[in-house]
């Protein structure tokens, strides 16, 4: 106890750990989310592409990312975030940098599953490092501030893109936030530490040590352990699920508004500056109250409230004031999804495997993220709309409820397992 006394001094490391990775999921989601559903308009007509090429491009990048997740878990519990983070940043850069010269469909299918490789990297280990660094009754608070990081920088990319392309190009925009991958080398390398104990800390919000995770049968941390576990595939279910009906709605509203409603650019690219705004206050205040009603109860009521607002979407039309309160809804709900599912992990299994199994359900999320959009794309193309697309997006929340409503609470688990 010494150590943590001699450790615990001025700011908690846990602290410095947890903006270190506000900074690099802010760059990450920027690339991954801004600059795709902002940037497509103009890349479509530039490299001249129809929805479901454009669907093919994300696939590239869901492709490589789904391959590359487990083994980003498997390093995470071997080697530690601190490395692996660090070093697959020089992907998620170069790859960005390399979308700016992309000049036909099968070039920016390959550069963007580049950038895939080095943001499989980025969630999976940092959502499994946060939450060794905070207490367990203050994981949901931790990513509840973690949360805005990826909502902030996809969101000011549709105010900030349009400009760019305004003055620039779209090829511009690839540019810039590739050099902001490539300086998150230096930033993880230099700030990330992978576990309190190696500082002599507890994780912030403990004042003794934790009660040891409940053991998965026969307390054996291999792969297939894991996956014979019948709450690990209804979570991975449920991810699978509502990453489609997320990235349907959040790659497409940006063009939905340019191609189908007819709305100037530089506006329509604010639909998702709103969906980010939103979805900040609704991660925070979400992801806490889930610390006390229990994930599985939030999520289920999330995975509703998804559905609906996609719904009132449709419904809305070209009424701007209505698609503004149908996006606004949508994002507030969103917020807290995806790390709400990695802190289902963390509750469900054991923290020596946490990364492993967020890395496994990753897999899931990226199968999702995958056919999603070309779902959306080919739809869209055979149909001359996305509102069909839109309600593919609505019926994939509802079924995402549907599984994650059918998990045990974790002491129930523990009970049946004893």
């Amino acid at each position: 106890m010494t150590d943590h006394k001699k450790h615990s001094r001025g700011i908690h490391w846990g602290w410095v750990v947890l903006g270190t990775s506000f900074v690099t999921l802010f760059v990450n989601y920027s690339i991954r989310i801004g600059a795709y559903s902002v940037l497509l308009p103009k890349m479509i007509q530039d490299l001249g592409i129809n929805m479901t090429q454009a669907g093919m491009i994300r696939a590239g990048y869901f492709l490589t990312y789904i391959l590359f997740s487990p083994l980003m878990g498997w390093l995470m519990d071997r080697i530690g975030g601190r490395f692996v983070v660090s070093f697959f940043c020089l992907f998620l850069g170069a790859g960005t940098l390399l979308m700016g010269q992309a000049s036909n469909l099968t070039t920016a299918i390959f550069y963007h599953g580049i950038v895939g490789i080095g943001a499989a990297a980025v969630w999976t280990p940092i959502s499994a490092l946060v939450q060794k660094w905070f207490g367990g009754n203050k994981r949901g608070l931790a990513l509840g501030i973690l949360s805005p990081s990826y909502a902030l920088g996809f969101g000011l990319m549709g105010v900030i893109l349009p400009a760019i392309v305004k003055n620039y190009s779209w090829r511009m925009g690839w540019t810039l936030l590739g050099v902001s991958g490539l300086i998150l080398i230096a930033i993880n390398f230099l700030l990330l530490r992978d576990a309190p104990e190696k500082l002599g800390l507890l994780p912030w919000g403990e004042t003794s040590d934790p009660i040891p995770s409940p053991p998965l049968p026969k307390v054996s941390f291999h792969y297939r352990d894991i996956i014979k576990n019948r709450t690990f595939w209804l979570i991975g279910a449920s991810y699978l699920f509502i990453s489609v009906a997320v990235y349907i709605i959040s790659d497409l509203i940006v063009t939905y508004g340019v191609m189908e409603l007819k709305v100037p650019y530089p506006l329509a690219s604010t639909f998702i500056s709103i969906m980010a705004l939103t979805s900040i206050v609704g991660g925070f205040f979400l992801l806490t109250i889930s610390d006390y009603i229990g994930r599985a109860k939030s999520l289920v009521t999330i995975h509703l409230l998804i559905a609906l607002s996609i719904l009132f979407i449709i419904l809305a039309r070209g009424n701007i004031l209505l698609l503004v309160i149908g996006i606004g809804w949508f994002g507030f709900v969103y917020g807290p999804i995806f790390p709400m599912y990695a802190a289902c992990a963390r509750d469900y299994f054991p923290k020596e495997v946490a990364g492993t199994v967020i890395g496994l359900l990753t897999l899931f999320y990226g199968i999702g993220a995958m056919v999603g959009p070309i779902i959306a794309g080919r739809l869209t193309d055979v149909t001359g709309t996305f509102r069909w697309s839109f309600g593919i997006g609505a019926l994939a929340a509802l079924l995402a409820g549907l599984f994650i409503g059918l998990l045990k609470r974790p002491g129930e688990i523990l009970k049946k397992e004893d």
